[in-house]
């Protein structure tokens, strides 16, 4: 998938399939470091447990885009 088309999903509760077969629920995120754009991914709960408590630890996990083959939005 594009990195564009992926982005339209960020920051919104999504099944994922990745290229392995997985599927996967959860939030994306791109993070802008000096030299790139990533994509993170962590659990609905984690994401809003860093939204609204930011100084708690969370699982957060780099998802390459290359890894996704589909994605569709599970927000109301």
């Amino acid at each position: 998938m594009e990195l564009t088309h992926i982005l339209d999903f960020a920051h919104k509760h999504c099944r994922f399939k990745l290229r392995s077969g997985k599927e996967v629920f959860g939030v994306i995120w791109e993070v802008e470091t000096n030299e790139s754009k990533r994509l993170f991914f962590a659990s609905v709960r984690d994401y809003e447990r860093a939204q609204h408590e930011p100084h708690r630890p969370i699982e957060v996990m780099p998802l390459p885009v290359d890894e996704i083959v589909h994605v569709e939005s599970l927000a109301s």
